[in-house]
């Protein structure tokens, strides 16, 4: 069986995929599975095996689209159908992933249609119409589910995010022997997303002075950057920043040898989850727990609001939860 999971989101969106395409795997251990996603986002995925091919499509950034993005596309849509797909479903809910599962020439063709409902011309290229209800729970839940209305799984729920502890890579640059690593994320390019700045440094400070290391991971984004910089200044040694020039191999491997994750609601906090990091996450106003928390990882959820004065007592005392000293076998 050739199997087509078509899911045109974010980075973060591609990961909570991974649950959903073991669970096939598991199914139909002989079938190939092979995934569409955007352009930028695909090496999150490089860390689960399942997968036999990843094909991309524009960025989802508009700024960074081009007219060759219709081109692509074009060359895009002549190999999928080349593959002649047996099943190909749309869990992107968009546009864009429904022409490319609709134009796939896949003998099954599918897409949800009980959230957001599907308008001429896809509908009437789609053989299969999904009705499960998938606002209301989380996302690696929802993807399993769009898929299950298609295809026969034995399991009721999806296992755990994916990124294999073999995919990983050690960064280039060292560690402090000896000492526990501790990862904080707290860039995103949303700023409502973003936890007090001052907060970090305390935060920082204190695990600092409890002789843990800091690992301080930021994306190439020169402001993300310049925050990880101003961090490790006001921190001190024993906090470094990535810099911005690792990829997601590299952080993974950190996130295994890390005793703790804390961030902000972005696709590090759900690739610490795939490593089974115990996490922190910050969620700020607008972002909702149903849908995004860390899956299947042990986890404290902390919610703020951008008008709020403090939960620094509140981050530190999870993270002091978590990193408390472990008792030995009896």
């Amino acid at each position: 069986m050739r199997i087509l999971l078509v899911k045109l989101r974010h980075i973060g969106d591609s990961l909570l995929l991974t649950p959903t395409v073991k669970a096939v795997q598991d199914a139909y251990p002989d079938a190939q599975i092979d995934v569409v996603v955007r352009a930028g986002t695909e090496s999150i995925l490089k860390g689960c095996p399942s997968i036999h091919k990843i094909y991309t499509t524009a960025s989802p950034e508009k700024s960074k689209r081009s007219g060759a993005s219709f081109l692509n596309d074009l060359r895009l849509l002549a190999a999928i159908r080349g593959e002649k797909y047996d099943l190909a479903v749309e869990m992107g809910n968009n546009d864009r992933g429904r022409t490319i599962v609709g134009l796939s020439g896949a003998k099954k063709r599918c897409a949800n249609t009980h959230v957001y409902q599907i308008a001429w011309p896809w509908k009437w290229l789609m053989t299969h119409l999904g009705s499960s209800e998938w606002s209301i729970i989380h996302r690696a839940q929802a993807d399993f589910l769009n898929v299950k209305d298609f295809l026969e799984l034995p399991q009721q729920e999806p296992g755990p995010l994916i990124f294999e502890r073999s995919a990983t890579t050690a960064p280039p640059f060292p560690l402090a022997p000896g000492k526990p690593l501790v990862i904080f994320h707290p860039g995103t390019r949303w700023q409502r997303k973003r936890w007090n700045e001052n907060h970090w440094i305390s935060l920082g400070t204190a695990l600092i002075a409890q002789n843990h290391q800091i690992v301080i991971s930021v994306g190439p984004d020169p402001e993300e950057i310049a925050l990880g910089q101003r961090l490790v200044q006001a921190i001190g040694p024993g906090c470094i920043s990535t810099e911005g020039k690792t990829q997601w191999n590299h952080l993974a491997w950190l996130l295994y040898q890390a005793r703790l994750f804390v961030g902000v609601d972005t696709a590090a906090m759900h690739l610490a989850a795939a490593t089974g990091t115990p996490t922190v996450a910050l969620f700020g106003p607008d972002s909702d727990a149903r849908n995004w928390s860390p899956w299947k990882t042990p986890h404290r959820l902390i919610h703020f609001n951008s008008d709020e004065a403090s939960t620094l007592p509140e981050v530190m005392a999870a993270a002091a939860g978590f990193l408390a000293p472990r008792p030995l076998n009896s």
